[in-house]
C-alpha cells in the first residue's frame, strides 16, 4: 500500500524530467554567460564549469539513473545518480541571471 520505495521513486522520476527538461534552457543560459567574460572573469568560471556539466553530464546521469535501478546491488548509486543529475541545470540557470 504505502511503500517508500515508490515515493522515491516517483521523486526520482520527475527529478530526472526536471533535470532533462531544463538542460536545454541551462545551455543557452551559459552560452549567452560568455558576453560578461570581460566583466565578471570569475564568475563566468564557475558558471562554464556547471554549464559543461548540464549539458554532458546530466543526460548522462539520468540514463545512469535508470539504468541503474534495475539492479539491487546498484541501487544506492541509482537514487545518487539521479539526485546529483538535477543540480547543475538550475545552478547554470541561476548563476548565469545574475549576471
Amino acid at each position: 500500500m504505502n511503500d517508500p520505495t515508490s515515493a522515491s521513486d516517483t521523486a526520482l522520476t520527475w527529478g530526472t524530467v526536471l533535470a532533462v527538461a531544463l538542460s536545454p534552457v541551462a545551455f543557452v543560459f551559459g552560452a549567452l554567460a560568455g558576453m560578461a567574460s570581460e566583466v565578471h572573469p570569475e564568475a563566468v568560471a564557475v558558471v562554464m564549469v556547471f554549464w559543461f556539466a548540464s549539458w554532458t553530464l546530466t543526460p548522462v546521469l539520468a540514463v545512469a539513473c535508470w539504468l541503474l535501478r534495475r539492479r539491487p546491488a546498484l541501487a544506492t548509486a541509482a537514487r545518487w545518480a539521479g539526485w546529483i543529475a538535477v543540480v547543475p541545470p538550475p545552478v547554470t540557470i541561476l548563476l548565469a541571471s545574475r549576471l
